[in-house]
């Protein structure tokens, strides 16, 4: 599953199917990035955020991590992947 072309990031139906379907170990990364720069003036990321922060402490059947791919610097920002594991 790839991330839409919503800047790069899942809709939370899509993540939430995608829960629902996944085997125990099997991951997909949500968004490509940097979250928390790029919600700052964008409902639609806080809101999606919050979704999936809620979903998870309601369910437990996944971990959510991110895994750092470029470094940043004054004038770039670094990029970073976010991951969804299914426990």
């Amino acid at each position: 599953m790839k991330p839409t072309e919503r800047k790069n990031m899942m809709t939370f139906e899509l993540v939430n199917k995608w829960i629902e379907h996944a085997k125990k170990g099997e991951k997909v990364m949500y968004y490509k990035g940097f979250f928390s720069e790029d919600s700052k003036n964008k409902y639609e990321f806080r809101k999606f955020s919050e979704d999936l922060l809620n979903f998870e402490r309601k369910t437990r059947s996944f971990i959510l991590y991110q895994k750092k791919i470029e470094s940043g610097h004054q004038t770039k920002k670094p990029v970073y992947e976010y991951y969804i594991e299914k426990n």
